[in-house]
């Protein structure tokens, strides 16, 4: 295949990075723009040091991922990048495109050792796009014009038509610094939201619970993303079933709440972030310093949306329970949405502020749970539930699941405003929900509305 545009990058971040523009370009682009990225282009059996410095050197554009100590490692015998930048260099068509990660400083780094001023002019010509986090860069708005400036004409129109409604924000792992405690008890509106919204799940998750639990004793049971432990021990925290609980959560305000509400001899909440590297480590003294061979118990709620690799994150659960232990999983799926009567279409389109609020984390994972538990080795597995409707709910109920989903939105999408002042398409969400905001509470609670909502339960065993 003839490439017109490379993506260069080192390490694991700059990794990251380049697999998500790579994706993105393939999509936006309706696959018309052909883009090298190694891991995915390299064809099985083919020797992949020869495949990457052949492309590279034919190459329109070169995309630079620059991460921490990309130029440094040019000195490391027989560098694979350096290679690359060498073999795109000697092509006196190419370009490069330098995109700068927030650890990597072009004035620290010393290009002249490897490179001549006019290949340092050829690496620098075109301004560098800084990379900050995976909400404030957009490959639609970010490359594609440059792309197209660069690379030449290529028809995508069509596919970047309307992109803002049909495209769900990636995955990403969201820590705390990411999050800035908007699900904090801080947040007193978002502490009511929830409130609400737990008393809703309460009725929609306790039948499943009843099912996989009744006839049992001595259960261990393991929660991540536990936060301040309310939804876990309203639903947990009581049954006779059960005999110990362990609560996973990042946040440490969290954590501390939940310990001083909640904590005993055997209920307990630890601060640890479940995809760091050494979590399996972590989790393993954790049950021995409190006695748990195996857990036989696994809650998941809302949480794997916020998973950078949820794959991960499930075999390092299975490694840690018992056999039949059992693992339950609610989370979300926008695809799942339905909203009637929308002529107007103001639902769908408030509906769709939720991939732009940075808090919600990837809009569309429920429908993999399936795939993601298969894949990583779980049995019996059972789409308990689909859709949270609002057809049985009284009055009472239905405002309550109204605010719910639209606050929720409406916080969501002025902090994304305010977080990014330059995006002058929030501000005008922003300005449209609110205008708008009274009269859909007013149809949503009319006797002929109906919503469905995309939570999605599945249960499985180890």
């Amino acid at each position: 295949m003839d490439y017109n545009v490379f993506i260069c990058y080192r390490g694991d971040e700059g990794g990251v990075l380049a697999s998500n523009i790579y994706s993105d370009l393939c999509l936006y682009t309706n696959k018309q723009l052909k883009v090298f990225f190694a891991p995915r282009c390299v064809a099985h059996g083919d020797n992949f040091k020869d495949a990457c410095l052949e492309t590279a050197g034919k190459v329109q554009l070169m995309i630079l991922i620059l991460s921490k100590g990309f130029f440094d490692k040019c000195g490391e015998p027989d560098d694979i990048v350096l290679g690359e930048l060498r073999a795109a260099l000697a092509n006196d068509a190419s370009k490069f495109l330098p995109i700068i990660m927030p650890d990597f400083d072009f004035k620290e780094a010393d290009l002249s050792e490897w490179f001549d001023e006019t290949e340092i002019d050829r690496i620098k010509h075109i301004s560098a796009i800084r990379f900050t986090d995976v909400y404030s860069f957009s490959s639609v708005d970010m490359l594609i014009p440059i792309l197209r400036d660069k690379v030449g004409e290529f028809s995508y129109a069509e596919a970047i038509t309307d992109i803002n409604k049909t495209v769900a924000k990636k995955r990403m792992h969201i820590s705390a610094d990411g999050k800035e405690n908007f699900f904090s008890d801080s947040n007193k509106t978002e502490k009511s939201r929830l409130k609400a919204q737990q008393e809703l799940l309460m009725k929609f998750d306790m039948p499943v619970y009843e099912k996989h639990l009744v006839g049992k004793e001595g259960l261990c049971v393991l929660d991540l993303g536990c936060g301040n432990g309310v939804a876990l021990m309203n639903r947990l925290g009581h049954r006779k079933e059960i005999s110990k609980i362990i609560g996973i959560e990042y946040d440490k305000a969290a954590t501390d709440s939940a310990n001083a509400k909640y904590g005993s001899e055997n209920v307990k909440f630890f601060c640890c972030d479940v995809e760091a590297n050494d979590f399996k480590e972590r989790l393993t003294a954790i049950m021995e310093e409190n006695n748990i061979d195996k857990f036989d118990f696994v809650n998941l709620l809302a949480v794997m949306s916020h998973f950078k690799s949820p794959f991960k994150v499930l075999r390092a659960v299975k490694s840690c329970c018992r056999k039949n232990a059992t693992v339950f999983i609610r989370n979300i799926d926008d695809g799942l949405n339905i909203c009637y009567p929308d002529e107007e279409k103001k639902f769908e389109r408030a509906l769709s502020l939720l991939s732009k609020c940075d808090t919600t984390g990837y809009r569309y994972s429920g429908r993999e749970l399936y795939t993601l538990l298969k894949r990583s080795g779980y049995r019996n597995i059972t789409l308990e539930k689909i859709g949270l409707s609002s057809v049985p709910m009284d009055y009472d109920e239905k405002s309550a699941f109204f605010d719910v989903i639209f606050k929720f939105i409406k916080q969501g999408i002025s902090r994304a405003a305010e977080k990014y002042p330059s995006d002058f398409q929030l501000k005008a969400d922003c300005r449209w929900l609110a205008d708008v905001y009274d009269t859909l509470e007013e149809e949503f609670l009319s006797d002929e509305f109906f919503i469905n909502f995309g939570f999605i339960l599945y249960t499985a065993q180890v």
